[in-house]
């Protein structure tokens, strides 16, 4: 998903933690502490499992300085 900031600008994300609700289904909040205020997601495995993995995404595109220090295993 690729998005122009807005014209008021970014929010900038300063802290998350996750709690969990539920082990079984697995059901948690994510919270998002901004500069404009908290957020807080409600998530399911799923849901997580697409956030880890855009987030995975976005960290293997860093280069030099910013070049991820971890390893992905894929199952094929």
């Amino acid at each position: 998903m690729k998005r122009k900031p807005s014209k008021s600008g970014f929010t900038i994300l300063v802290a998350a933690d996750t709690t969990l609700l539920s082990a079984e289904p697995l059901i948690g909040l994510l919270e998002l502490e901004t500069n404009s205020g908290t957020i807080e997601l409600a998530m399911n495995r799923i849901v997580a499992e697409r956030l880890h993995s855009a987030v995975v995404e976005f960290l293997q595109a860093g280069e030099g300085h910013d070049a991820p220090i971890f390893a992905v295993e894929r199952s094929r």
